[in-house]
């Protein structure tokens, strides 16, 4: 296991949320279904929400906090989105919906290790409110999901 620090994990945070943005921008462009290209749009701006939450954090953290090292091995992306090797533009709303629900899953998942193995209060909120941030975002997806059969 390496080590990482808080701003390596930020910076992985934003790169994943982003390079999802684009899986889902890209898809949007190939397909021909009006529900499922809703969806994508729905998701790709919930992964730039996210993106930018990232990236306020880097701005608004004090430089101990994002310099302090935590145990963490950041996986590839690819990894990550482990889900997405079968993305293709016939995708339905609900195989979408299970694709970002992974994603936040596994940030949850993430972010929930951190604050547990961090050694100061601060890292360990910082990492308890990404964690809950993540939670509402995938409250908010599983919820439009549910909408998307109204569309």
């Amino acid at each position: 296991m390496s080590y990482s620090t808080v701003k390596d994990v930020l910076d992985y945070s934003q790169q994943l949320h982003e390079h999802a943005r684009n899986l889902y921008q890209q898809l949007r462009d190939q397909t021909q279904r009006e529900r499922v290209d809703m969806m994508l749009q729905l998701l790709a701006e919930h992964e730039n929400t996210l993106a930018h939450s990232m990236q306020n954090l880097h701005e608004h953290t004090s430089q101990k906090v994002l310099s302090e090292w935590h145990q963490f091995e950041p996986g590839s992306i690819a990894k990550a989105l482990d889900g997405c090797k079968q993305c293709h533009p016939d995708l339905s709303v609900d195989e979408l919906v299970e694709i970002a629900l992974k994603i936040d899953d596994y940030l949850i998942h993430l972010y929930r290790q951190m604050a547990s193995e961090a050694t100061s209060g601060e890292s360990r909120q910082l990492f308890e409110n990404l964690a809950q941030l993540e939670e509402t975002e995938k409250i908010r997806t599983v919820r439009a999901a549910l909408s998307a059969n109204d569309w």
